[in-house]
Parts: C-alpha cells; structure tokens; sequence
C-alpha cells in the first residue's frame, strides 16, 4: 500500500468513530497544555530573574581586581597576581574574550559652577567604551587622544549640592538640617545640565600640597547602565598622571624609593625583578581589569578559568549557576506534574486503539487477504495513534498559548512588584519556540508509542479467524 493511501484511510476511520476520537483527542490536549504551561512557569522564573540581574549590570562582563583568593575553608589559594600590561596580553589572548580594559579608581571633592559635591573618576581606554555595554543619554563617547574630557553616569549630578545651602546646614539645628536636605533633594540638578559644563577637582599628594583639575562634560551616560550610574570615566592615561601626582611624584619602580617609602611608614618591603612587591602588588599596576566576553556561557569558563590563574575575579554570570539549578528542578517537578496527565491521555490512546481492533476485525482480515502486509497494518494503526498525537499536541498548544497569556496577565502585578516605572515588565509565563516544537514532537510520540501494543496486535490476527468473526 501507498503511504498516501494509509494516512486517507486512518484519517476516515478516526472519523468514523468521532465521539471516541475526540474524547481521545481532547485527553492528549489536555495533557499537552498541563505540561506546556507547567514548564513555561519555570522558564518564565528564569528569565525574570536573569533579567532583573541584567539590571544591574552585564552578564557579559569580568571584574578583574588584585588579590589572594581563598578556598572553601578560607586558606589562601598562591599570591596575588599582579594587574600589569603582561596581565593584560594574557587575558587577551584567552578564546571568548572580546574586549579588555585595564583601570584605576580615583575620587575627590568638586566643583560644578555654585555647586559642590564628590566626583568618583574610574579611568579606562577611550577606545574600549563601546565595547563594554555603555549607553549614551546625549554627547559622545571618549576618543583617542582626550585628555581632560570625562564622561558622567546618569545619576553624577545627584552628588551635587549648592554651596551657600551647605553652608547655611552647618549652622542650622538636627532638626533644621534633615527639613533642609530634603528640600535639597526635590532640587537635585539632572545630569544631562552638566553636559558640555566644566567640571572642577581638587586632589592632594602625599606632601600636603593641592592641585585642581578642570574637566569637560562630553557625553552623559543613559539610565540603562545602572551599575555604571554614579561614576565619571576619564582617560586612563590622565588619571595615571594624577596618581602619580597623588603619590607624590615617586617613582614606584625605584627599589630604593621603595624601601625608603617603607621606612618612612614604618614598614619592610622586599622588592622582586617584576618591580612587584613580595607583600603587595606594585602601585603601578592597574587597580582593575574589564573583560568583555562573547556571551553568558564564555562569562562562565573564563571567569573560572582567571579565578584558577590566581586572580580575583568576579561576574554576574557567576550567580546565574544556582538560580539555574533552582529553575532547572522546578521545571524537572512543574513537568512531572504536567506527564502525569498526559500518561493518562497516552492510555486513552490504547484503549481507543484496542477497541477499534475489536470492532475492524473482518476489516483488517480482508486486508491480509487481499494482499496487505504486516507492515501495512502496523503503519495504519500507528498513523491513526500518531494523527491522534498531532491533533491533541497542536489544539493543546493553542490552548496553551491562552493560558500563558491569561497567566501572564494576572500574574504581572506579582512578578513586576517593585520594578522601575516605565521598565519592560517580566512574564511570568514564557513558552519559547523550542518548548512548542517539544510538545508537538513528544505528544505525536506518545501517540505513536501508545499505538504499538495495539497494531502488534492487528498484526498477529489469523486472517481465516478475522474474516468469519461476527
């Protein structure tokens, strides 16, 4: 037989039957749904808490800082690696990466026309910010070749206060003063009214002496990098040059500057041929490293792959490993739950398989004799099971799509508790496309497995007995 001929003829004899067929069918829909929904709640929990974690920064991203790391009993683990330029050509050269930007901190009290406030510079490649997830509200980026051009978090201008209203709190009672720094919060200054502003810092050395620097507001972050809301990026040659100020214009790879710096504060301090000391790293390496990777899974094995090496190194990705497996065993329940039910429908399959034989047995007795081969009379049976699978697996997820909508929007107030105003809202129901491909896929299986023992069956009928059964 043709297998055209064999799919028309399960197609008819399903509706011959069509109260049995669609009580069959209705019992796989409904197992398909159970399960689907089921597994979309899990999804749809990891998702939301991916999300919220991307909030607060990139998962594509590796802090590198200097130091000792500890095993679980809290030994040390080696020595602290030092944050240098071979640091950064090893890391570099390292599958996955794409992007790395060594760094230096520095903070300072400012000055913004009248008023007055703390500015946090974090200096890096101009060249690198684009590469590192960074989101311009207005202005540019830093370019090759800027010197004392910065580029401010969206959140910089907060730090801000007039200096007359200060100088009136420091005379003013507890009480007067608390009044008065909540007014100062209602007139906050936004940070896009510093953009193109001159912004003034003041720094000291280790002698005493002041230096003021004046930088030019060139671009303003957007809302979006949060973890990057509060500081000011500078070029990291130019806040090399003010460290190198700050501590006193020294020349930190000088041993005898060393041990006399060492002396002076009272210490010891061995200096090695890498210009590194045995007790600490050098002051001229980089207080931090960026490593911008490919995607979450190469966060993952490069983070610990650095953290082998011997450096200190952390990410966000790294928390996705617990909330995975948390997600992943209510997934495992919610869809053991939702096969339970349709192990119930894959039972129906067999009992409506094993009636239909009962009632074709003259059918199928004509069938053999007429020339139709074992293995035509399996496909039929099989095809008949599997249309069943097809038919409940597809209407059951179409019904599923309602339900997660449905959830989705009763449930969104639960999910979204808390979230910024204006933010995109988490779902707590997610059914992606691999999830309705799997149901349709496993539920023609079940289908199909539920209808062996029935078409073995049909198989094994003597011909001569088929026929003269009544």
């Amino acid at each position: 037989m043709y297998k055209m001929d064999i799919l028309k003829m399960a197609y008819k004899n399903l509706w011959r039957r069509k109260v049995r067929t669609f009580l069959t069918v209705l019992g796989v829909l409904i197992g398909t749904t159970s399960i689907v929904v089921m597994l979309s709640l899990g999804i749809g929990l990891n998702e939301a808490q991916r999300r919220n974690m991307e909030r607060w920064g990139s998962l594509n991203q590796i802090e590198i800082y200097s130091g000792v790391n500890f095993d679980d009993k809290g030994n040390p683990i080696g020595q602290a690696n030092p944050l240098n330029d071979e640091a950064v050509k090893e890391i570099k050269a390292m599958p996955g990466v794409v992007a790395v930007s060594p760094g230096f901190n520095m903070g300072g009290r400012a000055l913004w026309g009248r008023k007055e406030g703390h500015l946090q510079l974090v200096g890096i490649e101009p060249a690198q910010m684009p590469q590192f997830e960074f989101e311009l509200a207005k202005g540019r980026f830093l370019e090759d070749g800027d010197r004392f051009n910065i580029v401010l978090g969206w959140e910089v201008g907060r730090n801000f206060r007039d200096r007359r209203q200060l100088e009136m709190m420091r005379n003013m009672s507890r009480q007067s003063r608390i009044m008065m720094r909540q007014q100062m919060r209602e007139q906050e200054p936004e940070t896009l009214e510093m953009l193109n502003q001159r912004v003034t810092m003041e720094v000291h050395n280790r002698n005493g002496q002041k230096k003021i620097y004046n930088f030019t507001v060139v671009g303003v972050l957007s809302q979006e990098n949060r973890d990057k809301s509060w500081q000011a990026y500078a070029p990291i040659d130019e806040i090399k040059r003010i460290r190198e100020y700050v501590m006193g214009g020294r020349n930190n790879n000088d041993p005898r500057m060393a041990r006399e710096m060492a002396v002076k504060e009272g210490g010891r301090a061995t200096r090695v041929s890498s210009g590194r000391q045995v007790n600490g790293p050098s002051p001229n390496d980089y207080e931090f490293i960026w490593v911008r990777t490919e995607n979450v899974d190469a966060t993952k094995k490069i983070s610990k792959a650095l953290r082998d090496k011997g450096y200190r190194a952390h990410s966000l990705a790294d928390n996705l490993e617990g909330i995975e497996k948390t997600s992943k065993t209510i997934q495992a329940i919610l869809g053991g739950i939702g096969s339970i039910t349709l192990l119930v429908a894959a039972l129906g399959i067999i009992n409506t398989m094993i009636m239909s034989i009962y009632e074709r047995t003259r059918e199928i007795g004509i069938m053999k004799v007429i020339g139709a081969s074992f293995f035509d009379v399996r496909m039929l049976f099989l095809t008949e099971a599997g249309l069943i699978g097809l038919l409940g697996g597809f209407f059951g997820l179409g019904l599923s799509y309602g339900a997660s909508k449905v959830i989705n929007h009763f449930g969104s107030d639960f999910i979204n508790r808390g979230m910024p105003p204006g933010e995109a809202a988490n779902s707590l129901s997610v059914i992606p496309p691999w999830l309705a491909l799997f149901a349709l896929g496993f539920s023609i299986l079940i289908g199909v497995i539920a209808g062996l023992y029935p078409a073995n069956r049909a198989v094994r009928l003597s011909p001569i007995s088929a026929i003269r059964n009544e």
